[in-house]
């Protein structure tokens, strides 16, 4: 990672920002619905930073973009809203795709008076939802890849189901300005040396692995970072939001980055779908971080 930087420095030389991905509507079998989608978890990480992030998203003209309030949203029209509907099988959780937009986003849909990014993060939940090289040849200093589209294949019926090697697309984008999120369940039947392959293409491969913290994997050291303790209501988004707060702190250095991504994430699980979440000085107090100081240090 780049050399540290107090927060209060590192947070506005991450701009500009760009987030690009689909929302959702997610069904459940209770019968209720509520907005989703990556791009909403990592545009409410954003806000609360203190960051006016630009979002391309796409989705129907009823879609609820609540979660991208306070930022420059630009909504790519579709007769669909990307809809995955919910099911529980035992501990697991079961996505079946029931809608899609149809549309795959491109940097050639940026406004022309958007400003060339210096951070990125894509938030594609299927593998044709955005055109990554596309938005990586905008060379920004640092790209989050949340890659979980990447990875899916759809089941006759619409389950999605998980590869069990890092698809094409993945290796593509696997580059040394990247950083690639995945869950341990989302890897879970790589190889070793799939694991170690994306990590020595990319500038890291980050497993997140719920209660229990995360795995940073380069070419040449891993790294595990410690979940904090929380009152879990809804998990759902969680690893968005670490890997939201991972890339946009990461100027501030690793320990600082890390720290507060495991801040964002307690916070995250302990409200219900993507809403509003605390601002940076509380989340350094929980998790023990000066926003002033060495950003090393323990406040």
């Amino acid at each position: 990672m780049n050399a540290s930087e107090p927060l209060s420095d590192a947070i506005p030389a991450s701009e500009p920002v760009l987030i690009v991905g689909p929302v959702t509507l997610d069904r459940f079998a209770d019968g209720s619905t509520a907005p989703g989608g990556a791009v909403s978890y990592a545009a409410r990480v954003a806000a609360a930073l203190g960051i006016r992030a630009h979002i391309l998203t796409v989705g129907a003209r009823g879609a609820d973009l609540d979660a991208l309030d306070g930022h420059e949203v630009l909504r790519v029209g579709a007769s669909e809203t990307l809809t995955f509907a919910f099911s529980q099988a035992g501990d697991a959780r079961r996505l079946r795709l029931e809608a899609t937009p149809n549309r795959t986003l491109t940097a050639r849909d940026l406004p022309r008076d958007w400003p060339s990014p210096r951070t990125i993060i894509l938030a594609p939940l299927l593998p044709d939802d955005v055109d990554i090289e596309s938005f990586l040849d905008l060379q920004p200093d640092a790209c989050g890849l949340l890659a979980q589209g990447l990875q899916r294949l759809l089941a006759p019926n619409g389950t999605v189901i998980h590869r069990d090697a890092p698809s094409e697309a993945l290796r593509a984008a696997a580059q040394d300005r990247v950083t690639i999120f995945l869950s341990e369940e989302e890897v879970a039947q790589w190889s070793e040396d799939d694991r170690d392959e994306i990590a020595a293409r990319a500038h890291a491969l980050v497993i997140t692995r719920g209660p229990e913290g995360a795995e940073v994997r380069t070419r040449d050291h891993t790294d595990r970072i410690k979940a904090l303790p929380a009152e879990v209501i809804d998990t759902t988004g969680a690893g968005d939001v670490f890997a939201a707060a991972l890339i946009l702190a990461m100027r501030a250095g690793d320990d600082v980055a890390e720290r507060l991504a495991a801040g964002y994430a307690a916070a995250s699980v302990e409200r219900r779908g993507p809403a509003p979440l605390p601002a940076r000085e509380e989340i350094a107090a929980r998790a023990a971080l000066s926003l002033t100081a060495d950003p090393g240090a323990s406040a």
